[in-house]
C-alpha cells in the first residue's frame, strides 16, 4: 500500500480543526446558517495555511453537511442520503468530485479554460447535490484574458454555482475580479498551533517526540501547517523513535545548540577567545557563515523578547527546557544590548554576502559582540540614532 503524507492524511475533517483560523471558519458557518452564502470568495494567504481545506471544507458543508460534524443545514433542502452524502465528501476530499471541481489556475491559466468553466457552469449539479462549486487555486496565474472571460459568469452566475478562489498573492488578482468576491485573509499559523497539532499527530502515528524537537519543527514551518507536517514527514523516515532534537539537527545540517549556547556565554562572558574559538568551530563543523548568522540572529531575538517581555509571554516561542536555559542566557544582557547584537548581526548579514572576505568581517562582528559593553554606551549609541557598519563602527545620521 502506497504511503499518504502526513499533510494529506491529517487535511482537517470539520471547521474548528482548521488550525489557527478560527475567524474564518466561524464566518463561514454563520453565512450558511443564516441563508448568506455568497456567490464568490477570494481565500488569500501564505502556502500551507489552510485555504484549500477550508474551501474543500465549505464545499462539504454545502453539498453534504451530514459528514462535517459543526457544519448547520438548510432545513428547507432535502439532501441526499447519509450514505450518498458520505461518497460525495470522500470525492470532495480527493479532488475528484463531479459537483465540486478543483482547478490549478498554475496549468489552466488559459481564456480557453475559462471559457469552458462558463460552459459547464450552466449545467445543474448531479446526484441531487445543491450546489456545483468551483474551486480555482492560484487564481492569480490565470491570464488577463481569462479573468475577462470569468468578470460575467462571477458577476451574475446561475443560483447553483459558487466560487472560491484561493491565492498566495491577492495583489495579481484584478481589482474587478476581488470586487466580486467577499474575502478573506489567512494568517500565518501561531509556533505554539503548529506545535500542538504535531503532538497530536505524533499520538495518533504512535509516536514519541522531544518537546524540543517538536517546537523545532514548528519554527522551522514558519507559520504553514503544510510545511512543518512536510518536515516532519521527513523526520519520521528516520525510522527513529523518540524523535529527539540531535536527529532533527542531523538531518537538517542544524548547529548542534548545545554550541550556539556555549557561543553566546562565551559573547556574554566577553571572552573574545572563547567566542572567536567557538565561532570557528561551528564553521568547521560545516556550518555556513550565513547560516552561522540567521541562527544567531535568531537567538539573540528571542534573548530579547525574553528580556524585554518575560518568559510567560506568548511571543517566546521555546519549549520549557530551552526557555528555562534561554531565561538564564537573558539575564546577563539587557535589552539595549540585546537590539545593538541584532542591528550588528543584521548588517553583517547583508554586507557579508558582498564582501570578498566575509571570514574577516564575521570575527571583528564576533569580536564586536564580545566587546560590546566595552567599546559603546550601548543605549546612548541607540538614543542617538546610529547606525552599525558590518565591522560594528557606529555611523551618525546626518
Amino acid at each position: 500500500m502506497s504511503y499518504t503524507v502526513l499533510a494529506r492524511r491529517y487535511r482537517s475533517q470539520r471547521f474548528d480543526a482548521v488550525v489557527g483560523q478560527h475567524a474564518v471558519a466561524q464566518t463561514l458557518i454563520n453565512a450558511i446558517k443564516t441563508g448568506r452564502v455568497a456567490h464568490a470568495y477570494l481565500f488569500t494567504g501564505t502556502r500551507g495555511v489552510g485555504k484549500t481545506s477550508m474551501a474543500r471544507l465549505f464545499a462539504r458543508a454545502l453539498n453534504a453537511p451530514d459528514t462535517v460534524e459543526d457544519a448547520p443545514k438548510d432545513e428547507h433542502f432535502e439532501y441526499p442520503e447519509p450514505d450518498v452524502q458520505q461518497r460525495m465528501a470522500d470525492a470532495i476530499m480527493r479532488g475528484d468530485d463531479l459537483n465540486v471541481i478543483e482547478i490549478d489556475g498554475a496549468s489552466n491559466r488559459g481564456v480557453d479554460d475559462a471559457r469552458d468553466i462558463i460552459a459547464k457552469a450552466g449545467l445543474s449539479p448531479t446526484a441531487n447535490a445543491r450546489f456545483k462549486v468551483y474551486i480555482i487555486d492560484e487564481v492569480h496565474m490565470l491570464t488577463r484574458e481569462a479573468f475577462n472571460a470569468l468578470l460575467k459568469v462571477m458577476e451574475e452566475p446561475p443560483a447553483h454555482v459558487k466560487f472560491i478562489l484561493c491565492t498566495t498573492e491577492p495583489q495579481k488578482v484584478p481589482a474587478t475580479i476581488q470586487s466580486r468576491c467577499q474575502r478573506f485573509d489567512f494568517h500565518n499559523i501561531p509556533t505554539p498551533q503548529i506545535a500542538e497539532h504535531l503532538r497530536d499527530v505524533l499520538k495518533n502515528e504512535d509516536i514519541e517526540a522531544e518537546d524540543e524537537a517538536v517546537w523545532q519543527v514548528a519554527r522551522l514551518g514558519n507559520g504553514s501547517m503544510r510545511d512543518a507536517l512536510s518536515l516532519m514527514d521527513r523526520l519520521l523516515a528516520t525510522g527513529d523513535n523518540p524523535l529527539t532534537a540531535k536527529t532533527l539537527e542531523d538531518m537538517l545540517g542544524l548547529p548542534d545548540a548545545e554550541l550556539i549556547a556555549s557561543l553566546v556565554d562565551a559573547i556574554a562572558e566577553g571572552s573574545v577567545k572563547d567566542t572567536l574559538e567557538r565561532t570557528g568551530d561551528l564553521l568547521n563543523r560545516g556550518l555556513g557563515q550565513d547560516q552561522l548568522v540567521d541562527v544567531l540572529i535568531e537567538r539573540f531575538r528571542q534573548l530579547m523578547l525574553l528580556a524585554a517581555c518575560g518568559g510567560d509571554s506568548e511571543l517566546i516561542e521555546l519549549s520549557e527546557d530551552a526557555k528555562a536555559k534561554a531565561e538564564q542566557q537573558a539575564s546577563r544582557f539587557d535589552a539595549a544590548g540585546l537590539v545593538y547584537n541584532l542591528a550588528l548581526l543584521e548588517s553583517l548579514s547583508r554586507n557579508g554576502k558582498a564582501s570578498s572576505t566575509p571570514r574577516a568581517l564575521l570575527d571583528a562582528a564576533m569580536v564586536r559582540l564580545a566587546l560590546a559593553e566595552k567599546m559603546a554606551d550601548v543605549s546612548a549609541l541607540l538614543a542617538a540614532g546610529g547606525a552599525v557598519s558590518a565591522g560594528g563602527a557606529v555611523q551618525k545620521k546626518k
